[in-house]
């Protein structure tokens, strides 16, 4: 949201100046003058700063005398339009800083050409500061102001200055112009600026004729796309630019090019003539959700009024006359509308709103329409209260009704979209059909058009939670609905119809109000009484707050304070008893705020310090991501917790274990994830073009229904591999796992045949992994049919672990053991085994074959099927291992249990390879 400070003027009486140009500036003394040799419109002016030595400033001033005192920009200074004054050169002559004009300053308005004379009356001292010397009242710099809200308010992001691309640019009147010989496009004209005239080389993208007042940027102007400077077009000289509103960073003008009235003087200021010398701030919406107040400037004019110690002009709305034709408010659910004030209006035209209207909503960021859009976006800006307002004509009814819509009832909104509704929105309607989707957006068949004469003008509140579903459900989110959804003051609805009357006449003096203004709903102004005792307030915040300063900041911000006793009676104010100021430390809260945080000492708690427990599946959670990473080369992604029908669809998962968002944000993220494959089967999808081998992973939360209030929320481990190149990625990925869990200090495992395979998953390449007699997970080479169903051209192969269960029961502590003091015996064992055999399978065979359990290691090294091994069959080689642990091994026992391991894999089927 947008703060325009020559806005919050209109309520709190400051004096703004920009502290930041006047930083290198000083007073300068007129010595003596002289005309420069080159340059009969300049002089050379030896300047006294108050240093030993004099300097000379190459100036233009047509007004500039000797013996007088001048404001001298030195070297360094940076004046508005971010002007950087250097040391330079000026046809042949060395200057030293520029003589300034009260707008360059922005410290008022002078004649063009005319340099700043300082008051003769008073005394000035050459080199002292010209901030100093001024002596202005207590005077506020914008990022003063800024620093206000951030420390007691609301976070400020930035500071934006209307007139950033305004410098140099000035009215200038056509006096002639011409097409330019073999263009088609370019003209020549003569523009006059006041002191002089001036040749422009101009297009065709807007007719002007001869008369007209246009934005002129002379040569040094920085806009938006560039800076001005003097060139030829054709051979043609032109000395400046013509300009649209978008070329100068403004939207002044529907038609966009801004034409000024015939008197507007010539070569003053643009940012001048439409009063554009302003400084919005950039306020956090985020830092304003709790505060509903604060959604237009009189709320924020109110908090600077407390933070300046400054009276507030208060909002008092006129009596308005009024007629008696009838208007009907219907509310048929009270729970939709609190209040709705409405009434109707004739004598209207549509029109331009006047220029300040025009230049306030710009400094907010608000294009201007027309006066009826204009007014009704100035009315919620000022008060913080939505408008809107209904053709008349076009809906032919002066009923107004207000209900929740029909389940599959159509509204076409202003913006050309047609909405299906449901029960849950709530509906303006003429009686019959919908005319607006309450405080969101208003219906195309009511909008105001040029033809418009008369309006129904609305200003109510509606229920935040009911606007802000139907918003979401809808993916509108409007300037009306944002504020809605904060809980506002329903006392502000007549108060903002008053003042939308009172801005609407001065555009339209035929204007009449023909019916009551019309309330309608059951508010009623809330009562909130909060007793508080300064001694607590202080013993919460920290530190001393005089009783007096507790009274004043409550009643500046509008709250009723009686002192009882020792203890002070809080009456909350309607616009802080929307669910903003509810009890006690709320009330403490806006002493600690206002009177500021910055005045607490920083103080540690004394209090002993412990370290927290600790998160063991935390610990674990970053000891995966370690070995995944750096171990394994595998690069982390990140999904959403959600996925589309269609996409869970895809891998073959139903939906009867889902969760269905109930207000979900996109088409795309309909259900809680059961399983994280489909999103790694899109990051593959999207990213195989990129990359020949893709190595993956994601820990991350998976939720099945499981019939219970709370779904059954486990947290997964998937890691995948991708091979451009038909390779067969199971042992590839089969590999991957073994190495984590072996680094991850879980030993305890094994895999076997998974009898009922995933649906994404071939059934011929999938295991199933099992720790403690407990399923952990799978290994598997995805299946076929779901790699087409994605378009993955890649061969991939998957792991899955359920870390939840893994980071409770899988890690084992390390334990320690002393180097064998005798040494091993190797030996190599090759042979041919039914395919069918599993690795598994034939480890356990030759472990149980050891009787006198000597194996301390058994490592498969190869495997292998195709030429020269039979149908059916497969060889497969293991390295093993014998040692004792008290003594050297002897012949006798090394040949025993080869002989034994060589006999239990022929009673398998096995064929020794000798």
């Amino acid at each position: 949201m947008k703060i325009s400070l020559n806005w919050l003027k209109d309520f709190v009486s400051f004096n703004l100046i920009d502290k930041k140009t006047l930083e290198n500036v000083v007073v300068g003394y007129v010595e003596s003058l002289k005309k420069h040799p080159d340059a009969d419109t300049l002089n050379i002016a030896t300047i006294n700063i108050g240093g030993e030595k004099n300097i000379e400033i190459v100036c233009g001033g047509t007004n500039l005398k000797e013996k007088t005192h001048v404001p001298v920009a030195l070297p360094g200074a940076v004046i508005p339009g971010n002007f950087i004054i250097q040391k330079s050169k000026i046809r042949g002559q060395e200057s030293a800083g520029m003589i300034c004009a009260k707008a360059e300053l922005n410290l008022g308005q002078n004649n063009p050409r005319e340099i700043w004379i300082l008051d003769s009356k008073k005394k000035w001292t050459p080199g002292e500061s010209f901030l100093k010397a001024l002596k202005l009242p207590q005077a506020y710099s914008p990022e003063e102001i800024s620093d206000l809200f951030t420390k007691h308010t609301a976070e400020v992001e930035g500071l934006i200055h209307q007139d950033a691309y305004l410098n140099h640019v000035v009215t200038g009147k056509l006096i002639e112009f011409g097409k330019i010989e073999n263009s088609t496009k370019l003209h020549r004209g003569i523009f006059d600026i006041g002191w002089k005239k001036i040749q422009i080389v101009f297009g065709s993208v807007y007719t002007i004729n001869p008369g007209e007042i246009l934005p002129i940027a002379l040569p040094g102007a920085k806009l938006p796309n560039g800076e001005i400077r003097s060139g030829e077009f054709s051979g043609i000289k032109s000395e400046g630019m013509v300009c649209g509103d978008n070329e100068i960073g403004i939207q002044n003008s529907s038609e966009g090019i801004t034409r000024f009235p015939k008197n507007t003087p010539l070569g003053k200021p643009v940012a001048e003539i439409l009063n554009m010398q302003d400084v919005s701030l950039e306020i956090d919406n985020k830092s304003l959700t709790h505060r509903p107040d604060l959604w237009g400037h009189y709320g924020m004019a109110r908090e600077l009024a407390v933070l300046l110690k400054k009276p507030l002009k208060k909002h008092t709305p006129p009596k308005i006359q009024t007629g008696k034709t009838k208007l009907t408010i219907r509310i048929a659910d009270p729970k939709i509308c609190p209040r709705f004030s409405a009434c109707i209006i004739s004598g209207l035209r549509i029109t331009d709103s006047p220029q300040w209207l025009k230049t306030r909503l710009q400094a907010i960021g608000i294009h201007p329409l027309n006066n009826i859009v204009d007014t009704t976006n100035y009315v919620a800006s000022e008060i913080g209260q939505p408008l809107h307002a209904y053709d008349r004509h076009i809906i032919k009814t002066d009923t107004l009704e207000v209900r929740f819509a029909k389940n599959g009832e159509i509204l076409e909104t202003i913006d050309h979209k047609k909405y299906v509704l449901t029960d849950k929105d709530p509906l303006v309607t003429d009686g019959k059909k919908g005319v607006g989707l309450a405080s969101i957006m208003g219906g195309l068949d009511s909008e105001i058009n040029t033809n418009t004469t008369e309006i129904i003008l609305e200003s109510a509140n509606f229920d935040p939670i009911i606007v802000r579903k139907s918003s979401l459900q809808h993916g509108l989110r409007t300037e009306a609905s944002q504020r809605a959804e904060k809980s506002l003051d329903p006392a502000n609805t007549e108060i903002a119809l008053i003042r939308a009357i009172q801005i609407l006449k001065e555009t339209c003096p035929n204007l009449k109000v023909i019916s009551p203004l019309i309330t309608e709903g059951r508010w009623k102004k809330p009562h909130i009484v909060i007793t508080i005792d300064p001694k607590v307030v202080c013993s919460k915040i920290g530190i001393l707050v005089p009783i007096p300063e507790m009274i004043r900041i409550l009643k500046a911000l509008e709250f009723s304070v009686i002192k009882k006793g020792s203890k002070l009676t809080v009456t909350v104010p309607s616009h802080r008893a929307t669910k903003d100021v509810s009890i006690e430390e709320d009330i403490i809260e806006e002493i600690a705020r206002i009177y500021g945080y910055d005045r607490i000492p920083a103080k540690l708690p004394a209090l002993p310090i412990s370290l927290p427990i600790e998160n063991i599946e935390r610990s674990h959670e970053h000891l995966a991501k370690t070995i995944l990473s750096k171990t394994l080369s595998f690069t982390e992604i990140f999904n959403y917790s959600f996925y589309s029908k269609n996409i869970f669809q895809k891998c073959g998962l139903e939906e009867i274990n889902h969760l269905k968002v109930e207000n979900y944000i996109s088409e795309d993220q309909t259900h809680m994830r059961t399983s994280l494959i489909p999103g790694l089967l899109l990051n593959i999808e999207r990213n195989q073009r990129q990359r020949d081998t893709l190595k993956l992973f994601e820990i991350g939360h998976t939720y099945h229904e499981i019939g219970e209030f709370m779904p059954l929320e486990e947290k997964w481990l998937t890691a995948c591999i991708s091979y451009k190149k038909t390779l067969e990625p199971f042992y590839e990925i089969k590999g991957a796992l073994e190495t984590f869990l072996t680094e991850f200090h879980t030993t305890n495992y094994f895999l076997k045949d998974c009898p009922t395979p995933l649906p994404y998953a071939h059934p011929q390449k999938c295991c199933e992994i099992r720790l403690q007699g407990k399923l952990l997970g799978y290994v598997f080479t995805l299946h076929p049919a779901i790699a087409q169903a994605f378009e993955i051209e890649h061969s991939v192969g998957f792991f899955e672990l359920n870390f939840t269960y893994l980071s409770a029961k899988g890690r084992e502590l390390t334990k320690f053991k002393p180097l064998p003091k005798f040494p091993s015996i190797y030996f190599d064992i090759s042979f041919l085994v039914d395919s069918k055999k599993t690795v598994n399978e034939i480890q356990k065979v030759i472990f149980n074959a050891d009787k006198e359990h000597l194996i301390v290691n058994l490592k498969l090294f190869d495997i292998y099927e195709g030429k020269n091994i039979p149908t059916g069959k497969k060889s497969l080689a293991f390295k093993v291992e014998l040692q004792h642990p008290e003594r050297t091994l002897n012949d006798q026992e090394f040949q025993a249990t080869q002989k034994s391991i060589f006999t239990s894999i022929e009673k398998i089927g096995g064929e020794i390879r000798r």
